[in-house]
């Protein structure tokens, strides 16, 4: 009998169906660990910890660019997010817009991190803010840095230092300007230091965003061991299937449900709400739902010197 697959994700509505086996995968027994994003994405990298994973899509991309072959993805988004409120800001240097920006040392946990993959592509789409007239400053945030996901080779002209200290510490002291983060730095909750949101109505930017553009930002993808979609016909039709009819369920879970599925006040008056700005299926998997995403993710990761002009979407899927 085949050992059962080893799988690493994130908690989410997205994979609770396979948690608590309304779905299994077809043909092959699975054991499921949920682990924290960042753990998890190093696990992935530098051990190749999991059978099959959720991994960071900038993180992804810049593997196979680099030419890594452990894992191939399958075209499952299990996160993704609006990013304009995941960019905050001293209130004392003068920076009044995104055009504030060039000129500035701004923090970033990672330079391939898939959030600071999408605010530095849409910086410089819609404020002209250039990658290149940023200095990029990579640490933990509220703690430090042990090591790198990935080692990268950046293109002439832009300029990335790694810091031992925190992010947050860095914020705190005015020694950088800004911090990309999903999570909120310490010093964002201080009333004591001058630090806020860039944008200060983030959820309209965002809806101002989706209108222009049509794109709904993927943050993690879903990876499977190449050794094993060689070996095994048809391992990476079944995980995906899988993985989408959790998906499914999740999605018809929020509209059916007479009690909150989470500690939120009307749920539903929210999800309709989204439903109704975004699009009945805004979570949809597949690689044709989301090719204008996935072009736009690589034509930033080749921008930002993480992957070359030759990579296509589909070189990154089984």
């Amino acid at each position: 009998m085949e050992r059962a697959l080893s799988i690493g994700c994130t908690f989410s509505d997205r994979i609770e169906a396979l948690l608590d086996g309304r779905v299994a995968i077809e043909g092959v027994a699975h054991d499921l660990r949920i682990v924290e994003p960042q753990r998890l994405f190093r696990q992935v990298l530098h051990d190749q910890a999991y059978d099959v994973a959720e991994l960071s899509m900038g993180s992804h991309i810049a593997a196979i660019a680099a030419g890594r072959r452990d894992y191939r993805a399958v075209p499952a988004f299990l996160s993704r997010s609006f990013r304009h409120s995941n960019l905050y800001v001293r209130t004392d240097r003068g920076i009044a817009s995104p055009a504030d920006l060039a000129g500035k040392r701004i923090g970033l946990v990672d330079f391939q991190q898939t959030a600071a993959l999408w605010l530095r592509g849409l910086l410089a789409d819609d404020y002209g803010v250039a990658r290149e007239s940023i200095t990029w400053i990579t640490g933990g945030l509220h703690a430090p840095m042990l090591e790198d996901r990935m080692p990268l080779v950046l293109l002439p002209g832009l300029r990335v230092e790694r810091s031992p200290e925190t992010l947050d510490a860095l914020l705190r002291a005015g020694t950088i300007d800004a911090v990309i983060s999903p999570t909120a730095p310490r010093a964002f909750a201080d009333p004591a230091t001058p630090v806020d949101r860039l944008w200060p109505d983030p959820r309209a930017a965002e809806l101002l965003f989706w209108e222009s553009r049509r794109l709904f930002p993927i943050m993690h993808v879903l990876v499977v061991r190449r050794s094993l979609i060689a070996a095994r016909a048809g391992l990476a039709d079944a995980v995906f299937a899988a993985f989408d009819a959790a998906r499914s369920i999740a999605a018809a879970d929020l509209h059916s449900r007479d009690f909150p599925k989470v500690m939120v006040p009307w749920l539903p008056s929210f999800v309709h709400q989204a439903h109704a700005a975004l699009g009945t299926d805004p979570w949809t998997y597949g690689v044709e739902g989301n090719r204008d995403v996935l072009e736009t993710m690589l034509r930033y990761a080749v921008a930002d010197g993480l992957a070359p002009p030759s990579l296509r979407v589909d070189d990154l899927f089984a």
